[in-house]
């Protein structure tokens, strides 16, 4: 009998679900509200949409129920992933402590794991994506940046995820790169995450443009930010790749940053090769480009750069694809509950 996997990515607004089979092939995916309104999320209400979601994935599959074995589950804020618990959650307020891998476990009736997204879209990318060579096959070390929002890092270290003691390995978003600078969102100043994630170079982009009345009649981003009132970082990277001036050097800061975060994850972890995700990463070569520039730059001069940087292929499957193998992995290592 085939096996299959659920993969499950709970967000604030959507549950998205797919079912994999072992060979890390997405059959069939799904994506249902999280909930209409506010007062729905409830513990409760929210692992009965995971189910509704999740079933909906297995039966436009075709795929008979007792053919799945096992759930991978995601969740947005701070967890304890050993014991499955969702601490906190901006997304899900009133949650304090949920024992959501257990509640999904009882509810489908399947052994089930919990994971951090960007684990497991490092995960995902290892196992079937750009960490995988057709005559080698996987890596021994990968890394892979989550770039959207916020910045978000995985480590695939021997066909491991690397979790940490306390489960904060590789928040790469939150390493301080500009001691005393901007203040993030997790409290700290000069994090990664608020010089190079999509959200905030575009937002430190418009607001040199909202400072200067000349920039503003000069680039064209000007013109973008009078008719929407905002501008994007998909705006920042379109308008840089056209040539405007202005843009350019916006662009080219947010790829010094990035290649700044690449080179201490270098130091640190070695890996063979870093991977580019996330929304950002729509971009292209225009991205990949720009970082390997600034990374040239900015290396030590003791040794050349080794380190191999390339684009995530998995899209936004990455996460479920990454959640369902390390269901796999961990059932079939028999660690599962």
């Amino acid at each position: 009998m085939t096996h299959y996997y659920l993969g499950i990515d709970l967000g604030g607004t959507n549950v998205k679900a797919g079912l994999v089979d072992g060979h890390g092939k997405l059959i069939d995916h799904v994506s249902l509200p999280t909930a209409k309104r506010e007062s729905d999320l409830t513990q409760d209400k929210v692992v009965a949409q995971i189910v509704a979601a999740g079933k909906q994935a297995i039966a436009q599959a075709g795929v008979a129920e007792s053919q799945v074995i096992a759930v991978g589950l995601l969740s947005p804020g701070q967890a304890d992933l050993r014991r499955g618990i969702v601490l906190r959650a901006a997304n899900f307020p009133k949650w304090r402590n949920v024992h959501l891998r257990d509640k999904v476990s009882a509810a489908f009736g399947l052994p089930a794991i919990l994971e951090n997204d960007a684990n497991a879209a490092a995960y995902g990318e290892w196992w079937v994506g750009c960490g995988r060579s057709a005559k080698a096959g996987p890596l021994e070390n990968f890394f892979m940046f989550t770039l959207g929002t916020g910045v978000g890092g995985g480590l695939v270290y021997q066909g491991e995820v690397v979790r940490g003691a306390f489960d904060f390995a590789t928040e790469v978003g939150h390493m301080i790169i500009e001691p005393g600078g901007e203040k993030c969102g997790c409290g700290q100043h000069g994090c990664v995450e608020r010089y190079c994630s999509a959200k905030y170079s575009a937002l430190r982009t418009q607001r040199k443009l909202e400072e200067s009345r000349k920039l503003r009649k000069k680039s064209t981003l000007g013109k973008v930010l009078k008719k929407a009132g905002t501008i994007s970082s998909a705006d920042v990277a379109a308008a840089a790749e056209a040539g405007d001036p202005f843009a350019v050097e916006a662009w080219e800061e947010t790829c010094r940053y990035i290649a700044l975060a690449c080179i201490n994850v270098c130091h640190f972890i070695d890996p063979q090769v870093i991977a580019l995700g996330g929304g950002m990463s729509k971009a292209g070569r225009f991205l990949l480009d720009g970082v390997k520039k600034q990374l040239a730059q900015e290396w030590w001069a003791m040794t050349p750069v080794k380190v191999k940087l390339i684009l995530a292929k998995l899209g936004n499957d990455a996460g479920i694809i990454g959640a369902a193998g390390v269901a796999k992995q961990a059932h079939d290592k028999g660690v599962l509950k």
